[in-house]
């Protein structure tokens, strides 16, 4: 087979992936190990409306998504903050715990944690260094803080220990390779 028929067959880097929303509902149901009209109880959704969504004709909103994580583990998930600006004063961050994510300008995600207080666990990762970066008209390799790169921030609140670890290695296993995490989450 010739290099231009296994390119003309391969598929486009993005035509296989789902949104992010389906993907997220995918992984979920793929870790309870359900059938589809078991998760769609679980998630307390019709079974229909959850076949549209695990197949991507509909796309599931963060209310169907926060439904089914607050159904399944019965922990709550508290969004205290969506892609919004850093703080310039970090003691303005609350002190309570759960997942944070770190954004560049163009909202790509950086960095995904865990914290038990907020307030000290982003004002320690906003002083980590990058994994070297491509900058400037030479492209010479730079490793800038992660608080010269990040403009936006994320606040989840989850008081379970664990519910914050698995979800922290959901959100890397959705976004793996577009993170400067230095080591991928894996579920306990």
């Amino acid at each position: 087979m010739t290099v231009k028929a296994i390119q003309a067959n391969a598929p486009r880097r993005n035509e296989s992936r789902q949104p992010k929303h389906v993907e997220f509902l995918q992984t979920l149901h793929t870790l309870t190990g359900f059938n589809q009209s078991d998760f769609a109880e679980a998630c307390g959704q019709h079974p229909s409306n959850m076949n549209k969504y695990l197949t991507g004709q509909l796309q599931p909103g963060k209310r169907v998504l926060l439904s089914c994580v607050r159904h399944l583990f019965e922990w709550a998930v508290q969004p205290l903050m969506e892609i919004q600006p850093i703080p310039e004063n970090l003691n303005s961050l609350p002190e309570t715990a759960g997942v944070y994510i770190l954004y560049d300008s163009a909202g790509n995600i950086l960095y995904v944690g865990k914290a038990t207080k907020f307030r000290a666990e982003v004002r320690q990762t906003l002083g980590r260094r990058l994994v070297a970066l491509r900058f400037g008209p030479t492209l010479g390799k730079k490793k800038p803080l992660l608080r010269h790169v990040a403009v936006r921030l994320s606040l989840y609140e989850i008081s379970s220990a664990r519910l914050r670890h698995n979800i922290e290695a959901m959100f890397l296993r959705a976004v793996a390779n577009q993170t400067h995490n230095s080591n991928i989450g894996k579920p306990r």
